[in-house]
């Protein structure tokens, strides 16, 4: 479907390419070319992330734009910097991260459909007068309440606790549990703490089977080995890692995504040099009564710097409110607040945040978008 510029008021407008890759490369762009982009994501307040060809640019723009939609441009010059006109927008037919990675897996998290394996099954045996699951379905119904991010204050090493009952490094751990000492009766303590190891038992017990179908069992775990070639990947050649974190409250679960950006290591650079380098950390969560709520955070060894952003004036007041309180937690445990504020933004941007594709970004180019 087409959609003309005039029908989502958004004027003609112009970007300036700084090319930072390096003195004489630059995009292949000729004057007067007419040339297509697509937006794999607005990056809130005013920036987009933009492929061209296989280049991926991040532009600088007033205009809300959406993930999926093609753009295009005119070029109007190319030195001594490069200015392009946005003359034309059209719907996208599927999401930027769906172009990027085969299949559809990264849409749901795999801790979603466990959970609802579970309750779903659980609400069948209560109306069958059964009162408690299977032994190794309560088990995993156990854990993954455990690694579950809690209403109340988490306690300092939940992020360690999660990834360690995640599933998400099982066979690291199955690894040095072979290497270590192989006992059969420790392998039954190992299983008990890791969701994919119970996931794979589970589809190994005939008994099981008869209760939980093994294909959305397999679907679990399926997905949770999509995110695990995911961070193998962000990780080797990015230096991120991404998770979806279950969150309890009033009940109820919701979902927060979670993107970690680790400070890159030169091959002279000693662990003293490590300690002198950012580590940078973005959250989203969709919240009922907050509505969507992303942070961003940069850690330089003992200071923090903190970057709300939400939708609503009333939620940006209850954030300012809690400034001192949040400054105040983190110097008891050691650290400064630098600089904490929070930003509105408009909600159809920000509740299509999508961390997971922020892990394939490229800082190749920056473009700047001028409305």
């Amino acid at each position: 479907m087409l959609i003309e510029l005039d029908d989502i008021l958004i004027l003609p407008s112009r970007l300036s390419l700084q090319d930072r890759s390096g003195p004489g490369k630059s995009l292949p762009f000729n004057k007067d070319q007419i040339v297509e982009g697509r937006v794999i994501r607005p990056i809130p307040p005013h920036h987009a992330l933009l492929l061209f060809g296989r280049e991926q640019v991040k532009a600088r723009t007033l205009v809300p734009l959406r993930a999926g939609q093609i753009a295009f441009f005119k070029v109007e010059q190319v030195k001594p910097e490069c200015v392009l006109k946005l003359v034309e927008l059209r719907t996208g037919d599927q999401d930027g991260i769906n172009r990027l990675l085969p299949g559809t897996a990264f849409r749901e998290s795999p801790y979603k459909i466990l959970i609802n394996i579970l309750a779903s099954l659980n609400r069948s045996l209560k109306e069958s007068d059964v009162s408690e699951l299977p032994d190794i379905l309560s088990r995993l119904w156990t854990l993954i309440n455990r690694i579950s991010l809690p209403s109340k204050m988490p306690h300092g090493h939940f992020l360690k606790s999660f990834i360690n009952g995640s599933g998400m490094i099982w066979e690291h751990k199955l690894r040095s549990f072979l290497l270590s000492h192989f006992q059969t009766d420790h392998i039954e303590a190992l299983l008990q703490q890791d969701l994919k190891g119970l996931a794979l038992k589970s589809l190994a017990d005939g008994m099981v089977d008869k209760l939980v179908s093994a294909k959305a069992m397999s679907r679990f775990v399926d997905g949770l080995e999509q995110f695990q070639l995911l961070n193998v990947f962000g990780l080797e050649e990015k230096g991120k890692l991404f998770f979806t974190i279950p969150i309890q409250l009033n009940n109820e679960f919701f979902w927060g995504q979670l993107l970690i950006n680790l400070p890159k290591k030169g091959d002279d650079e000693g662990a003293d040099r490590d300690r002198d380098k950012v580590l940078r950390a973005s959250l989203f969560l969709q919240m009922s009564c907050l509505g969507p709520v992303r942070a961003d955070v940069s850690v330089f060894q003992k200071a923090i710097r903190i970057t709300f952003w939400v939708c609503e004036k009333e939620i940006q007041t209850l954030f300012n409110h809690y400034t001192d309180l949040l400054k105040n937690q983190l110097e008891r445990h050691g650290f400064y607040m630098q600089e904490i504020t929070c930003h509105l933004q408009e909600a159809n941007i920000l509740t299509q945040t999508s961390l997971v594709e922020e892990l394939f970004d490229s800082e190749e180019h920056e473009i700047n978008l001028v409305v």
